[in-house]
């Protein structure tokens, strides 16, 4: 085996070792945001495709993979699963099973439905969208064999990888395993893994059927069974359909040894009674162990730790490839922003604090999830003896609908989520939560658009301005008379050459949102130029959803990964706490007074997915 020497090793930013939907979301931010990052999975992805593995995007997954420009990839492939029914005895149990997922989305996101797509199909649209912007940026098959660690290098991690019979080192800045469970990555840095197995083995499955079950392909459906548990349904795909149940255990052998395909499709048949249900074509099956661990630490100097290499847990609320989704987009763009000199090395930090928590919050309720669907109630519930099981799991499912489907995910305070004003309002209750996603006209348009297709994903924060109620005047509509004078004093306060967006490093995207109708160009309006471009809520669902008085108007602050991260009032006492906000995030600028040209502020390049042409507004008037 030949081995090139270390004098030869190519030098990247950030080696992503794994090749499963962690770790391609979190190598295409990277990307995105100008960083060199290289991606080596070790398995051949051709031969893996047949595998079916995960198959559940919630709508808070979907909505950050829209967000990041990746959802119109793979639109036309899902399943869109709208309604739930679950069957008892063959006759429908009204309001149980997953019609808690119904439940928490409706009305709180565009994308009022879970996407049932298998984890290949996602898999090649990231690869695909990886490749359309650094061909060599991805190296399959290709195994991390060791690494080491030098703090004093440049290039502190030193990485060896095996492919096609030879050995080749790759130097980087950080290192993410997003590995799997069993990570490699994990093992090297010799991070703790505690956790538990159950004792309960699950039976998976992909197959194009036949069956008499009422509306099998309306949407996700569960079977309540004694003997096999809480039964899955769900449609997916291609014309395909997941199955899942318990594996009874007498389908082992004395020895252990696993049952055959004809035997499960055998118990399949079982699990569904008394509807029938017939093979046409099965194309994947496996029976596997739940393991429920969080490793102790998601960073560990440059290594950090992200998916199922971070934590492990069942497949009962369906949260695989999801959690992964959610560590990703938290993680890119923190290292993205470090590496490109924006951001203070501290807020790499805030991912361990925040994915973590998360994590240990889905294994407590993993645990008792995995026992109600295997059909037991966990001592701790402390059930009568003739209780129902599944009344017990549907309590579980409801009380958590929000957490499951991502849309209530939220991260406690930080240097990153926080106020520094001291005067209460009610839209702190935003700080560390999803920024909702709402519908807001564009000048003289005549239909709607979302307001995350207006804040696309870029690593900048995006600085909302709510400026405030407009009112009917002999010329048409302006602010009214208290916002007006507080935008101009913000304006005013951003204009000035020692102005954080001038002296800091160009993280900053603005949309100035004022509530009603703007018969006048914006510039009239406002009585100013908008802040970055405008966009206007008609209907005063943004203010409310975001909690602004339009009499008084507010400034919200999110996150490059749509979380709301700090809010402040209008005029230049917000000014002031924006400055205080940023000043402990955004690093000073390399360039400091070289950013502002003829009175134009850089903020970058942002792309939009999905068009053709490309919004460059590295020289947008925003001021």
């Amino acid at each position: 085996m030949q081995s090139s020497p270390n004098a030869s090793a190519r030098s990247v930013d950030v080696l992503v070792v794994g090749g499963g939907p962690t770790a391609l979301v979190a190598t295409y931010m990277l990307l995105k945001t100008g960083v060199v990052a290289l991606a080596v999975e070790q398995y051949d992805k051709a031969a893996q495709a047949s595998y079916g593995r995960a198959c559940m995007l919630y709508a808070r997954s979907v909505e950050l993979l829209d967000l990041i420009g990746m959802y119109a990839r793979i639109a036309d492939i899902g399943f869109m699963i709208r309604g739930s029914i679950t069957f008892k005895d063959g006759r429908e149990v009204p309001a149980r099973g997953w019609s808690f997922v119904r439940d928490a989305i409706v009305g709180n996101t565009f994308f009022d439905f879970s996407f049932s797509i298998r984890q290949k199909y996602l898999e090649a649209a990231l690869r695909e969208a990886i490749q359309s912007i650094d061909p060599n940026a991805l190296r399959a098959p290709a195994k991390l064999i060791e690494y080491s660690i030098d703090p004093t290098a440049p290039y502190p991690v030193l990485a060896t990888i095996q492919e096609d019979q030879r050995t080749y080192q790759v130097r980087c800045k950080y290192l993410v395993g997003a590995d799997g469970g069993r990570s490699t990555v994990r093992s090297i840095c010799r991070i703790p893994f505690p956790g538990t197995n159950s004792d309960h083995r699950w039976v998976r499955m992909d197959a194009v059927v036949r069956t008499d079950m009422p509306h099998s392909r309306r949407g996700g459906v569960a079977i309540e069974s004694i003997e096999h548990g809480n039964v899955l349904w769900t449609p997916t795909d291609n014309g395909r359909t997941r199955i899942g149940f318990v594996c009874p255990q007498h389908l082992f052998g004395q020895d252990g040894e696993s049952p055959t395909a004809e035997v499960i499709m055998a118990e399949a048949k079982k699990a569904v009674r008394p509807f029938t249900l017939d093979f046409v074509e099965l194309d994947w099956w496996t029976v596997y162990a739940i393991g429920q661990r969080v490793a102790e630490t998601f960073k560990d100097g440059p290594v950090l730790l992200s998916g199922d290499a971070a934590h492990t847990h069942s497949s009962g609320a369906a949260q695989g490839m999801n959690t992964g989704i959610h560590d990703a987009t938290n993680l890119a763009w923190k290292l993205a922003g470090v590496l490109k000199g924006w951001l203070h090395e501290s807020v790499l930090d805030t991912y361990d604090a925040e994915r973590r928590a998360s994590a240990q919050y889905l294994i407590q309720l993993d645990r008792d999830i995995a026992s109600l669907i295997s059909g037991k109630i966990p001592s701790h519930i402390h059930a009568p003896p003739d209780a129902d099981v599944n009344s017990y799991l549907d309590e579980v499912f409801t009380t958590n609908a929000s957490f499951t489907v991502g849309l209530g995910i939220s991260y406690t305070e930080n240097v990153l989520n926080r106020r520094t004003g001291a005067s209460a309002t009610p839209a702190a209750a935003l700080l560390g939560r999803r920024a909702p996603d709402v519908a807001l006209v564009l000048p003289g348009a005549a239909f709607p658009r979302r307001l995350y297709e207006l804040m696309p994903y870029s690593g900048r924060f995006w600085i909302l301005v709510f400026a405030g109620a407009l009112e009917a005047t002999p010329a048409g509509a302006a602010l009214n008379a208290a916002c007006a004078g507080k935008y101009f004093a913000l304006r005013q306060a951003l204009d000035a050459p020692d102005a954080f967006t001038h002296t800091r490093a160009p993280v900053f995207a603005f949309l100035t949102i004022p509530r009603g109708e703007g018969a006048l160009q914006s510039a009239e309006t406002l009585g100013e130029q908008p802040l970055g471009t405008s966009a206007y809520d008609l209907t005063g669902d943004a203010y409310a959803k975001y909690a602004v008085d339009a009499a008084e108007g507010g400034v919200v602050v999110v996150r490059p990964d749509g979380i709301v991260g700090t809010v402040a009032p209008l005029g230049a006492t917000g000014y002031g706490e924006l400055e205080s906000y940023f000043a402990k995030i955004v690093r000073p600028s390399a360039n400091e007074g070289q950013q502002e040209v003829a009175g134009q502020l850089t903020v970058g390049e942002i792309s939009l997915e999905g068009h053709e042409e490309k919004l460059d507004i590295t020289n947008a008037s925003l001021l």
